[in-house]
């Protein structure tokens, strides 16, 4: 199983996910930065466990896209990833200088 979470900055967002098998066919997503409205760490519950996913608001849709929804990382993998996807989707401008 591998899943992927690509940052294009200034264009938006591509989910991977693929099977070592080739009875799954793989599948990408493409989110561009316009549709995304957040991105964030939930939980949930999968029996007696708490279990965190990262999570991705797109405008016009009703469900949320789930990143790494077979692997589900630990939370503080999912920190990482969602820190370094909210800096590089919502960098500060730079200030020109007059």
């Amino acid at each position: 199983q591998e899943e992927s979470l690509l940052v294009l900055r200034g264009l938006g967002i591509q989910t991977s996910t693929s099977s070592p098998t080739y009875l799954s066919t793989p599948t990408t997503r493409f989110i561009p930065t316009t549709s995304i409205q957040d991105i964030f760490i939930h939980e949930a519950f999968k029996g007696f466990e708490v279990r965190f996913y990262l999570a991705i608001v797109v405008e016009g849709e009703e469900d949320v896209v789930v990143v790494f929804p077979n692997l589900l990382p630990r939370r503080q993998i999912l920190e990482e990833v969602w820190r370094g996807a909210k800096s590089c989707l919502y960098e500060p401008r730079s200030k020109s200088k007059s």
